[in-house]
């Protein structure tokens, strides 16, 4: 028996970033897992041509990395993705990797962060452990992605929990799907001129943390700013939460654990 372990991200041309948050917990799993081979596979083909022709750096996507795998002789492939949610992307990455059932002796997939109950309620903990001395008594908006798949429910589940932990200055803000910054906006009961951290409810902090989250123009922070308050930015992925990088281990443990 050879396993193998399949990290998949959806990638990151921001070297910083992508080196603390994708990169961290790559080496975390090789730590952990040392018996094992792991591989890495970025799912977006902008990023990863990015990355080829600026950085020189070749990294596989999900089918060129399983290929690879199989040409190693690994038998027991495992894949944990850094998604947050079992959305778009994720439901792209289980497709790909069904094509590779018959491929090896076990194939198994983990859960992205946010799955059960208990997903829900750690990633609370973990966030409000690591943010408080940031945030304090002041309000706090994160700033998810979003989408259009039903999966993006679980962003206002999610700010449902943080209530159900008495966190009532939590508020999830998505790009590309609900709820908007606007719909936060129209929720706040703070007065003009009080203090608003924004930190990213992503993997890592990339474009949309640098841009949508903290640019100048047409952002979180400049929306609120012309509203009238007083915006923190935190630029940090949760991928550098250890609470949260946890959680992905965990999902990884499962799945090993049921292949036994």
């Amino acid at each position: 028996m050879q396993q193998g372990i399949l990290m998949v991200s959806f990638g990151s041309s921001h070297k910083e970033t992508r080196e603390k948050n994708i990169d961290g917990i790559f080496s975390h799993v090789r730590e952990k897992y040392p018996k094992a081979k792991c591989y890495q596979a970025f799912s977006s083909d902008m990023i990863r041509k990015i990355l080829k022709t600026r950085d020189f750096i070749e990294i596989p996507d999900i089918e060129g990395a399983l290929i690879e795998m199989k040409k190693d002789g690994i038998t027991h492939a495992y894949i944990q993705p850094t998604h947050i949610i079992d959305g778009i992307e994720n439901n792209k990455m289980k497709e790909i990797a069904g094509k590779f059932s018959g491929e090896f002796q076990v194939l198994k997939i983990g859960s992205p962060l946010l799955d059960t109950k208990e997903d829900f309620d750690e990633t609370v903990k973990g966030i409000w452990e690591e943010l408080t001395p940031i945030v304090r008594d002041d309000i706090l908006i994160l700033m998810g992605h979003g989408t259009t798949h039903e999966a993006n429910e679980a962003y206002s589940r999610l700010e449902a929990c943080f209530r159900s932990h008495g966190k009532n200055k939590v508020y999830i803000a998505t790009v590309e799907g609900t709820p908007t910054i606007e719909d936060v906006m129209d929720k706040l009961t703070c007065r003009k001129g009080e203090r608003i951290v924004l930190a990213p409810f992503m993997f890592v902090a990339g474009e949309h943390a640098v841009n949508d989250m903290a640019g100048e123009e047409d952002s979180f922070s400049s929306k609120l700013s012309a509203a009238g308050y007083i915006t923190d930015c935190i630029l940090k992925g949760i991928g550098e939460y250890e609470p949260i990088r946890d959680r992905y281990i965990k999902h990884l443990d499962e799945i090993l654990t049921k292949a036994e």
